[in-house]
């Protein structure tokens, strides 16, 4: 999702970045809104890699995983039978899921056309 060009500071590559949120879409599991926060975060990284550049080290903002939102997504995958819900709340068309994964995440919902998707998750153990 960042390229670096010899001698170049870091750039986000927007068509890889499209690339992967299409990638993501296909799952037909997350809203567009969710989709759109992406976009945003791309831009404003990009923005950042502008302001200060950054020529080693991760690109700071690509560190980590960008749905689990962790860099021990590796863990976490292998750890999927220990997943732990925590809480559930519905209200109408939204919901709210808490659970454990190596860390304390919350999933927020909302139902469309009948269909529960994502439309953000938050890794409550890094905030």
């Amino acid at each position: 999702m960042v390229d670096q060009k010899p001698g170049k500071p870091y750039a986000v590559n927007f068509k890889n970045g499209e690339k992967y949120l299409a990638y993501l879409q296909s799952s037909h599991l997350l809203t567009n809104t969710f989709l759109n926060e992406w976009r945003i975060y791309f831009r404003q990284r990009q923005q950042g890699f502008q302001l200060t550049q950054q020529t080693e080290g991760p690109p700071t903002g690509f560190e980590y995983d960008l749905v689990l939102l962790s860099q021990e997504v590796d863990l976490q995958l292998k750890s999927l039978n220990k997943l732990k819900i925590t809480n559930v709340t519905v209200r109408k068309d939204r919901a709210s899921v808490a659970f454990d994964l190596l860390a304390s995440y919350e999933c927020k919902l909302v139902r469309t056309n009948g269909v529960w998707l994502i439309n953000e998750i938050l890794n409550l153990s890094a905030e």
